[in-house]
């Protein structure tokens, strides 16, 4: 290479310096969400030595400021569980035994809000009460599409606040299909954005945060949609409607103890008035019960196994093995059927003698 040319290449990279310097590149912060922040740090040995214990909502239920999930088929009676939580935490009072916490609740009635309207009414008349501090939101919102939502309620939820004079301690989304509009139920990426949104309303007004769910299509595997959404709750609770009666069980629970526990009820119907037919307009509520005993160990009761114990319990007397393999002729092979026979019977939930099969009786 010449000095010439050794010159020119020089010259070449001061000017690929000075443009260099004339545009930095861009700190990689493009928006709000990607702000350094700071962490907060706590030393072990700096933790005090007296066990500060979960400050609790709803006796060995509920836990202040967190969040939990309640799901369960259609008609199972969630809703109606929901409701009877949050008019007692409004009012105060002790449910199915278990102390609340009184203050403000708050219920974004996104899936139907004359239902919730008539199911509080409901309430009311039978328990001769009037419930205060139990506010409704009627607007559908979306914590999904964008932060609009969110930001309109928190905003409402300090309202309340001020006009009332109180804390909120409970926020209860109904249901989670509905506050997720337009979301991918199996998507982590778009339920975790929901997930973030409940996270800071949890954590801007300081309640708990409880959302109404669906089972997914075969109930035993619990709750629809990305699995994320159990991990992400600090409390789980599963409505089941059984043939022995309807009960809450606990699922997960985080901070408390009390996991598998069951908290039975059933649903009394209520005469509200009557239609323009001049029919009756009913709603329910909500009545403590014995809860239904939980016979099966381990996995729960696959859809095979629940259906041959509804077969069985039509035929109280006994079957034999071969005639329920040919009553699911056209849905199970018989190996299927003599696995969750077998299951049935190591559970509890079916006995067997003499080549006969029968339901348990405390199922019948």
């Amino acid at each position: 290479m010449t000095v010439a040319e050794m010159n020119r290449k020089a010259r070449s990279l001061e000017a690929l310096d000075a443009e260099i310097a004339s545009h930095p590149p861009s700190l990689p912060y493009d928006d709000e969400r990607d702000q350094p922040k700071t962490l907060h740090i706590t030393f072990a040995d700096d933790l005090p030595a007296d066990f500060q214990p979960p400050d609790e909502l709803v006796e060995g239920l509920l836990t202040v400021g967190a969040c939990s999930i309640l799901y369960g088929d259609s008609n199972s009676g969630k809703t109606f569980a929901a409701v009877d939580i949050a008019c007692a935490v409004a009012q105060g009072v002790a449910w199915m035994g278990k102390r609340t916490e009184p203050g403000l609740v708050v219920y974004l009635a996104a899936e139907s809000p004359a239902s919730l309207r008539a199911r509080l009414q409901a309430y009311q008349s039978e328990h001769g009460v009037k419930v205060p501090d139990f506010a409704v939101v009627n607007d559908p919102v979306n914590l999904w599409n964008g932060n609009a939502d969110t930001d309109a309620i928190i905003a409402a939820v300090r309202q309340i606040e001020a006009e009332r004079g109180k804390p909120a301690r409970l926020i209860i989304g109904d249901t989670l299909s509905r506050l997720s509009a337009g979301g991918n139920e199996n998507s982590g990426e778009d339920m975790g954005l929901v997930v973030q949104r409940i996270d800071r309303m949890r954590a801007e007004t300081g309640a708990h945060v409880l959302i109404i769910h669906h089972s997914g299509k075969i109930a035993a595997n619990g709750a629809r949609g990305w699995s994320g959404i159990r991990a992400a709750v600090d409390t789980e609770m599963e409505v089941k409607d059984e043939p022995q009666g309807r009960c809450i069980e606990i699922t997960k629970q985080r901070d408390l103890s009390g996991k598998g526990d069951r908290i039975g009820f059933r649903l009394v119907p209520v005469v509200l008035g009557l239609t323009k037919w001049g029919t009756p307009a009913t709603s329910c509520i909500v009545v403590s019960a014995d809860a239904p005993v939980k016979l099966t160990k381990g996995k729960r009761t696959s859809e095979a196994g629940g259906a041959i114990l509804e077969f069985l319990r039509s035929l109280p007397s006994g079957v034999r093995q071969a005639q329920v393999a040919n009553h699911f002729c056209n849905r199970y092979d018989k190996s299927t059927i003599s696995r969750q026979l077998k299951a049935l019977v190591n559970s509890g939930a079916v006995v067997t003698a003499a080549g006969m099969f029968a339901i348990n009786s405390e199922l019948r």
